[in-house]
């Protein structure tokens, strides 16, 4: 596999489609960033990976991966985060920034890594993601599930540099953005125990010292129940630089 050119952001798309749904993708994708910038993180069977047609492409074999309910079995993106991690040293080393997204999480202006960059520099911030809270203290329904778990709370503050150990976020899932260092920094840990990854990466990222900001004005266009494919035209022009769930463009 060749070194990739120096364009900045890394791309990280996680799939578990069909070669030809990646493929028609990837067309998509190409006209918003350059196809040289995008790893395919595939968490489907090996035999399915072998035809995935796209020359940056790494297998994630991982069953908490794989939850079908994500919430109660506690889906993980840690074995995903140090995958991505160790290709980013070996293969892409000049990159800085990381763009975490899922498949169903899709690219709508073309300088969007741009404007990632700029958000991320405008709120000083490591790491950025959509629905951002902090959960602690809260009747939130993943925090009240780890706090039962007494390792839960002495976990932050036996790795915590922040003054406030009992702090804990939660940040949606399906799109990120992260400044190299942060990123690498969250793949090197070993996930202690199960924890679902909503609450486990924003948290973690913020008692290793990194800054967890939101996309703020963005968060109305990533959502979770009602697929939006048929929304695409109508958030573009309402300002939507991506939009999340749109899971039938690729099936047509």
């Amino acid at each position: 596999m060749k070194q990739l050119p120096n364009e900045g952001v890394l791309n990280v798309i996680l799939s578990h489609q069909t070669a030809p749904e990646i493929e028609k993708m990837l067309a998509w994708w190409k006209e918003r960033v350059p196809i040289e910038s995008i790893v395919i993180a595939y968490g489907g069977t090996q035999s399915d990976f072998a035809v995935v047609n796209h020359q940056s492409k790494i297998l994630i074999d991982d069953p908490r991966l794989r939850t079908r309910d994500h919430q109660r079995e506690l889906q993980s993106y840690s074995k995903l985060f140090h995958n991505v991690s160790q290709f980013l040293n070996t293969q892409g080393q000049d990159f800085q920034f990381v763009h975490f997204i899922e498949y169903d999480h899709l690219p709508l202006v073309a300088d969007l890594n741009a404007r990632q960059i700029e958000r991320l520099v405008e709120e000083q911030a490591d790491v950025l993601g959509f629905h951002l809270h902090r959960v602690d203290g809260t009747n939130n329904a993943h925090f009240l599930y780890h706090a039962s778990n007494e390792k839960f709370a002495s976990y932050w503050s036996e790795i915590t540099c922040r003054t406030e150990s009992e702090v804990v976020l939660s940040m949606f899932g399906s799109g990120s953005f992260w400044k190299r260092e942060a990123f690498d920094a969250v793949a090197s840990v070993p996930e202690p125990f199960p924890i679902y990854m909503e609450i486990y990466l924003p948290t973690l990222a913020h008692h290793l010292g990194f800054r967890v900001r939101e996309f703020a004005d963005q968060n109305q266009f990533v959502g979770v129940l009602r697929d939006k494919t048929k929304q695409i035209a109508r958030d573009q022009a309402k300002g939507a630089w991506t939009l999340h769930p749109v899971k039938q463009l690729w099936n047509r």
